[in-house]
């Protein structure tokens, strides 16, 4: 019963998660539509929407609603149909992640934040689910450790040694262009005003991604990718 409740998951909630990409579609449309005229934008529209489509029943189960990070799972999931399709007309890497830069920065100024970062609740919630992480309930999760504050460079931190969207996008054979879906956080961040420093990423070859979160700070924009200590030390 739990094997076919978790096969259904994403199924299930197909119209909505269709209604949530159709929404991304919308918001990057001038984005796309600047880049690569109206006829191609709607050429690229009814791709990536049935590729999504087909996407969903491949999706990994990783909790559910239960899994506060199971939405950054589904919003990668959302992108990877049009990085797969920029790819096809034929974008180099750098094009493509100055693309998608620029729609995260639409993104993240229309979309708000699911959580508040630095609210007790909030951290309460994310050092029992680091504790819970290790137990590897779900293969195709995250697994990290909640790293305390220091007091003066960063209010806390988060090591990832294991990552849900890596193991999504090379499973689907694009693992490759994971550093440009990693650059997400610093725009988040950018746009709801504290500080991220992150020097390695397992997007970029390493063992852990190590996010370090201030709210006394901001962060800079996030382009271009060769000014990023994940990068530079890759």
């Amino acid at each position: 019963m739990t094997a076919e409740k978790e096969k259904n998951y994403y199924i299930k909630k197909k119209r909505m998660l269709m209604r949530q990409f159709d929404a991304g579609l919308t918001i990057g449309k001038k984005i796309l539509t600047d880049y690569f005229g109206e006829d191609k934008f709607k050429e690229l529209s009814t791709k990536t929407r049935e590729e999504f489509e087909q996407l969903l029943p491949q999706l990994p189960y990783i909790g559910g609603s239960d899994n506060f990070l199971n939405d950054s799972l589904i919003n990668a999931a959302i992108l990877l149909p049009l990085l797969r399709n920029f790819e096809k007309e034929g974008l180099d890497f750098n094009e493509i992640g100055k693309l998608t830069y620029s729609l995260y920065e639409v993104f993240f100024k229309v979309i708000p934040t699911a959580v508040e970062p630095f609210s007790e609740k909030y951290l309460h919630v994310l050092k029992k689910a680091a504790q819970t992480s290790k137990l590897r309930e779900y293969p195709d999760d995250w697994v990290y450790d909640f790293i305390e504050g220091d007091g003066a460079t960063f209010t806390y931190g988060i090591d990832y040694s294991e990552c849900a969207v890596c193991k999504l996008y090379k499973n689907q054979e694009m693992g490759h262009l994971m550093p440009i879906v990693c650059i997400a956080d610093f725009e988040d961040a950018h746009i709801h005003g504290y500080s991220l420093k992150r020097s390695q990423t397992i997007g970029n070859g390493a063992p852990i991604c190590d996010f370090r979160f201030n709210k006394e700070e901001t962060t800079p924009k996030a382009w271009p990718l060769g000014n990023l200590p994940e990068f530079k030390n890759n």
